[in-house]
């Protein structure tokens, strides 16, 4: 950045010089061929004065007389005056130099055509000469031609006349040029440091590390782009870290899980191998070995379940759902349990259309039940309670049990989780029924949640978008 203002701003100096000093030259030249043409009209008239009164050539005497003229004029003058006869030789030099003969010069030709004529032309030690010639008549006859000529300073010459000057004017302009281009870089650059400073610290796992927008718009730009980044690294580093505890967590939970009715099992074979084992124990541990093989499926089905929803490829085929029917063919499916348990289930009120999975939906309310019959005391009522809510859509499932412990409301959701571990370890349950329950519910852009009631027991509500108007007419 440095290099590039340095180069920049003297490219900018050497161009804007070279425009000026152009400029400079070509209006001295305007002004000298202006000069020079006022003084050779002059020294024209000046000569039809002293000569060329009856003959157009000029005699010895009047080439005198013009020479007096131009000798007493020539130390007021800056300029070189010459009067040429008709063949463009010179008659009278204010340089003393008579004789020489200027004919071919484009100039005098132009001149002894009757026209004016100039002429610039660089001399030896790089300056600017200007010739005028304007002609000289008797007449319509042109009979000699004024000749003015003077030098002025061109670009070359006065890079030579003041070279060790202008040596020290760019010296000077280049050192003050350096200083200005190293501020103003490094002030420019210093966002851009920080945000390489930030950068770093983030990549050295400070994952809090975020840069402060400042500088041009482009830095600020640049810091927005890098910290938006951050962010979403950082929630995906944190999405990683959890997916990993969920994993570390889930095999740990799975492990202990299988644990308990794989050592049943092998118990009872081992019994069973044995031998000396009488028929009615015989059967107890064959009806132990089914029973820790159905809880095993129950989890391998569980578990399955979770990775079809859960997963990427376990989208949901969506339909009208009336949530009402769902929840009565719940109620209709689980009678004989329900009924073994001693609990009376009743269906209240009704909502309208949701967008979902019947069968999925189905489930949702048959475990929310199945947990419900099974807290509620022989003789009690669960109640699935439907209505319309300012979210959609709402299902509650209201039991008359002892109620949730209130260390473990915020975990019921999760998988392998207990409330009551003796008593669902009695049943069989893995604690995957209310996870299923969650995921099913998050697949339908859902909420669900649970709280214990004020008069005793628990309620599990359960939120989901409604179908509008329009789209339910349709």
């Amino acid at each position: 950045m440095l290099v590039a203002l340095l180069a920049a701003a003297l490219v900018s100096a050497v161009g804007l010089s070279a425009y000026f000093l152009h400029e400079l030259e070509s209006f001295a030249l305007r002004k000298l061929e202006e000069r020079l043409h006022t003084q050779a009209r002059l020294t024209a008239a000046l000569v039809s004065e002293i000569a060329l009164a009856d003959d157009a050539r000029f005699d010895a005497s009047e080439t005198a007389a013009i020479q007096r003229a131009l000798d007493d004029a020539a130390p007021y003058a800056a300029s070189r005056m010459r009067v040429l006869d008709a063949d463009g030789v010179v008659i009278a030099d204010s340089g003393g130099a008579p004789g020489t003969s200027y004919a071919e010069r484009p100039e005098v030709r132009e001149a002894l055509e009757g026209g004016y004529g100039a002429a610039t032309r660089v001399t030896e030690r790089g300056r600017v000469a200007l010739y005028v010639a304007v002609p000289i008549k008797r007449g319509d006859e042109v009979v000699g031609v004024s000749y003015a000529s003077s030098t002025t300073f061109s670009i070359m010459s006065l890079l030579s006349d003041y070279r060790t000057r202008l040596a020290l004017v760019v010296a000077a302009f280049a050192a003050l040029t350096f200083a200005l281009a190293e501020l103003l870089s490094r002030w420019l650059s210093q966002p851009l440091r920080d945000l390489a400073t930030v950068a770093s610290r983030f990549a050295g796992g400070d994952h809090s590390a975020r840069a402060v927008p400042r500088g041009s718009v482009e830095t600020r730009a640049l810091a927005q782009a890098f910290n938006a980044m951050a962010d979403e690294v950082e929630r995906a580093i944190g999405e990683l870290k959890e997916e990993e505890r969920r994993k570390s967590r889930f095999v740990s939970d799975v492990s202990h899980e299988l644990r308990t009715p794989l050592t049943a099992i092998r118990g009872a074979a081992e019994t069973l191998l044995d031998g000396d084992v009488s028929e009615e124990d015989e059967r107890q541990f064959l009806a132990s070995i089914v029973r820790e093989a159905d809880r095993l499926t129950r989890l391998a089905n569980d578990l399955l379940t979770l990775q079809r929803i859960e997963g990427a490829t376990g989208e949901l085929p969506l339909g009208r759902v009336p949530l009402r029917e769902v929840a009565e063919r719940a109620v209709e499916a689980l009678q004989p349990l329900t009924e073994a348990r001693g609990v009376r289930v009743v269906v209240t009120g009704d909502a309208p259309i949701v967008l979902g999975d019947a069968d999925r939906l189905q489930q949702v309310v048959a475990n929310l039940l199945d947990n419900a019959t099974r807290v509620t005391p022989e003789g009690g009522t669960v109640e699935v309670r439907i209505a319309a809510s300012d979210e959609g859509v709402s299902l509650q499932v209201l039991d008359e049990g002892p109620g949730i412990p209130k260390e473990a409301l915020p975990h019921l959701f999760e998988r392998f989780f207990r409330a009551q571990v003796s008593r669902d370890r009695s049943t069989g349950g893995a604690g995957l029924g209310l996870a299923i329950v969650a995921a099913i519910v998050r697949a339908h852009a859902g909420t669900v949640e649970a709280a214990n009631r004020p008069e005793g027991g628990s309620v599990f509500t359960v939120r989901l978008p409604a179908l509008s108007l329009d789209r339910r007419e349709r």
